[in-house]
């Protein structure tokens, strides 16, 4: 049965020995400017910037090559905590509307070198040739307002060294599922961190 496009972004599967712990960075939280406009989706990729302003994330934009002293792919977003000034209160969001904060925003990001996701190809098929190349994101669509969910996919696989994820695996089960086709497009691929923070600013 051919696959339907329906993107979700990047989706905890598990790690590189077993199951998903569903741990995140927490401490040190990231955080996300206040003033940082543009909405960030639970399941966003996100990229540390050290241009301007330095220090915070923001949504990892297409063609960012990982290794570059000025952003670097920092991990997923699964949801933020700010103090709302609509609300007058600190609120728990599984996105970052892109505005509505009084001083910085704590995001929350997995950053485990070893966590691997389940994503949907954008085209494809991508098929187990793929598997050890490396690959970007596509970002389009935006995620969704309404249920905060990241609508990031991911193109065609390369060998191009910089690029963010390494394909590691296919969903085939259940073989009626959406996703599990791997002769149509848009299949569901298992991707791990092929350029992290973590792992490459010691050689920026």
């Amino acid at each position: 049965m051919a696959n339907t496009a329906g993107f979700f972004g990047f989706r905890r599967w598990g790690v590189a020995s077993g199951p998903p712990n569903f741990a995140f960075n927490s401490n040190p939280p990231y955080r996300i400017a206040a003033g940082y406009s543009t909405a960030i989706f639970f399941g966003d990729a996100v990229r540390m910037n050290y241009v301007g302003p330095t220090g915070f994330v923001e949504t990892w934009v297409v063609g960012d090559g990982a290794g570059s002293a000025t952003r670097i792919l920092a991990g997923i977003f699964v949801g933020c905590q700010y103090f709302s000034t609509g609300q007058q209160k600190t609120v728990w969001n599984r996105y970052w509307p892109g505005s509505d904060a009084t001083g910085d925003v704590t995001a929350y990001v997995i950053d485990d070198p070893e966590a691997q996701f389940v994503v949907q190809a954008n085209s494809g098929p991508i098929n187990y040739t793929n598997i050890g190349q490396n690959v970007d994101i596509v970002a389009t669509p935006v995620g969704n307002t309404t249920t905060g969910i990241s609508g990031m996919s991911i193109g065609t696989p390369t060998t191009t060294a910089t690029l963010p994820f390494k394909v590691m695996n296919l969903v085939t089960t259940p073989p009626t599922a959406n996703g599990s086709d791997i002769t149509t497009a848009n299949n569901y691929v298992i991707v791990s961190f092929n350029n992290l923070l973590g792992k490459v600013v010691a050689g920026v």
